[in-house]
């Protein structure tokens, strides 16, 4: 499974990054010209995130600042904690991720939503790391891309297509 997962995670990766600058970089940025749409900043520099938590802001902004302002803030303001509310929209991020390739894949198993709620203790651990060696920290920045690239999207190709594979009997 190790090797399967190394393997994986290069063929991964260049396609997510191809995916984001096609979508991120490219269309939005053509469908913001045509649309004479003003704000153009859908993604900040993640890929140097001293940690988890700087990359899952700066990643997608403009989902980043749909969840800040419509269920992050609402929550805070009526009194709720905001690492809970910081958990809440976690959550639903997770459940909405598990709806975009569960869908699509025929198989709502709950990989996506269990690898999105993985993420919290990383979270909880390269947080420190940000601090205690400043932003960018190179430590964090390892964590991020060590379980980004070689652990999160090569095992979640694999329990899809494992999954798959047992939904079709092949």
């Amino acid at each position: 499974i190790a090797e399967r997962l190394l393997k994986l995670s290069t063929t991964s990766l260049a396609i997510w990054l191809l995916m984001f600058y096609a979508l991120f970089h490219s269309f939005l940025n053509a469908l913001a010209e045509v649309l004479r749409f003003g704000d153009r900043t859908f993604y900040l520099a993640w890929w140097n995130s001293g940690s988890l938590a700087t990359y899952w802001r700066l990643w997608n902004r403009p989902v980043y600042q749909w969840f800040k302002r419509h269920v992050y803030a609402p929550l805070v303001d009526n009194g709720m904690s905001p690492r809970m509310a910081s958990l809440v929209v976690f959550t639903l991020s997770a459940a909405f991720h598990e709806f975009l390739i569960g869908i699509p894949t025929h198989s709502l198993m709950g990989f996506a939503f269990l690898g999105m709620m993985t993420q919290i203790p990383l979270i909880e651990i390269t947080k420190p790391l940000e601090k205690w060696r400043g932003k960018g920290t190179a430590f964090g920045n390892v964590i991020f891309w060590m379980s980004f690239c070689l652990v999160g999207q090569p095992a979640a190709t694999l329990l899809y297509y494992y999954q798959w594979n047992m939904t079709h009997q092949i």
